[in-house]
């Protein structure tokens, strides 16, 4: 018997989420294989077990729970659970492990190097969008692996821009892995695990969002990191979730500050005013790490591709030098002029990020921001051998 079998079976009882197979596990000499072998006298007697989770332990079998097993193996999903070497160790300290996680991709060891996780606003500022993608790109550079959703606005920006350092990066998602939920970042999804990242969920068959799924998610989010980073929040806010996340799993809190009095950021303001400490960059963050893990962030971002002002200060929204205005890293905002030479460049095929820069004569820097934003507008998509192409 595989004994994730029996994770599967106790998941499927308590819901993700729950605290309980990981206590039962603690509970009993025998792990959970004990508890399901007592059967259903002990599980009525148990006065923490509610009669539904009872019922719910009786009405889901363990072959049902092997078979569950079997079809995630056979569509390419790995199966973790906290008796597997492969568990992340950060979420052995949480106060609610997951009992199971279904991941495609390949997670990075997270015990020898800090994940950082990105979150914040979904319709967020061009700005606050430039930002989220830079950071992600200087983490990733970093060798800290970048942890986020995978929602349209933040999250999908910072992970872009991971993905744009051939970084690792680690989606958790609100729903199962083979659901087409948040359509506009399918092909972020298809991209992430071809590029050695990883998707991640604790639900084998959930194709939409249900009650307390995003919560839940938020937790797995933060608890994999080592610290969240939180841009653009308002004071009533999901993104404000993550930092009580944070706080309640002993993170590091950090906030890129918008302008004041912002109501679009009203929520990192009060942020900093608790505590949490502000950040402009992807060095300010690494530099908090480089003595708590074996794996040193510098000494990873020596090896990687050196360019000019890679940690310089991102300039905060509404300032003269924010995305749209005459200071942006790009000579000329394609989709204000309606123009865009990579979009001519594309239209003969597929294209490397090198063979566009050739063609238009745009730098690494200004291509790789145009690169991202096109993506996130759904204009353009890239494909296996790290091309691009027209959507």
């Amino acid at each position: 018997m595989d004994h994730r079998a029996y994770w599967i079976w106790l998941q499927h009882a308590f819901g993700a989420g729950s605290r309980l197979p990981w206590e039962l596990s603690k509970r009993f000499a025998g792990g959970v294989e004990e508890f399901y072998k007592q059967g259903a006298s002990l599980w009525n007697a148990l006065t923490f077990i509610s009669e539904g989770q009872a019922a719910a332990l009786f009405d889901f079998s363990l072959a049902q729970a092997e078979a569950q097993l079997e079809h995630a193996e056979k569509v390419g999903w790995m199966v973790i659970t906290p008796e597997c070497e492969k568990y992340p160790e950060p979420l052995r300290h949480i106060s609610d492990p997951p009992a199971v996680l279904y991941v495609k991709g390949d997670l990075p060891d997270l015990e020898a190097r800090p994940a950082i996780a990105i979150a914040g606003a979904r319709k967020a500022s061009d700005a606050s969008l430039e930002a989220a993608r830079k950071i992600g790109y200087q983490l990733a550079c970093g060798g800290a692996p970048v942890v986020s959703g995978g929602a349209v606005g933040i999250d999908a920006a910072a992970l872009k821009g991971a993905l744009s350092a051939l970084g690792h990066v680690i989606s958790v998602l609100p729903v199962d892995l083979g659901s087409s939920y948040v359509t506009k970042n399918a092909s972020l999804r298809r991209e992430i695990p071809e590029k050695g990242g990883a998707l991640v969920s604790e639900y084998f068959s959930q194709n939409r969002p249900g009650f307390g799924t995003f919560q839940q998610r938020n937790r797995l989010i933060t608890g994999l990191s080592a610290g969240v980073v939180l841009i653009q929040a308002a004071k009533k806010s999901g993104t404000m979730l993550y930092a009580k996340y944070a706080v309640d799993q002993n993170r590091d809190v950090f906030v890129y500050p918008g302008p004041p009095g912002d109501p679009e950021f009203s929520g990192s303001q009060a942020l900093l005013e608790d505590g949490a400490r502000a950040i402009t960059c992807g060095e300010d963050v690494l530099g908090e790490y480089d003595q708590r893990y074996a794996v040193m962030p510098s000494e990873l971002f020596s090896l990687a591709p050196e360019y000019d002002g890679l940690f310089d200060d991102i300039p905060l929204p509404g300032t003269e030098t924010a995305l749209g205005d005459p200071g942006r890293m790009e000579p000329e905002d394609s989709r204000a002029s309606g123009d865009s030479p990579i979009l001519d460049a594309l239209a003969d095929g597929a294209l490397t990020a090198a063979q566009l820069e050739e063609r238009t004569g745009l730098g690494a820097g200004a291509l790789l921001s145009q690169l991202t934003e096109l993506e996130l507008e759904g204009r353009i998509e890239s494909v296996a051998g790290r091309r691009y192409r027209l959507a």
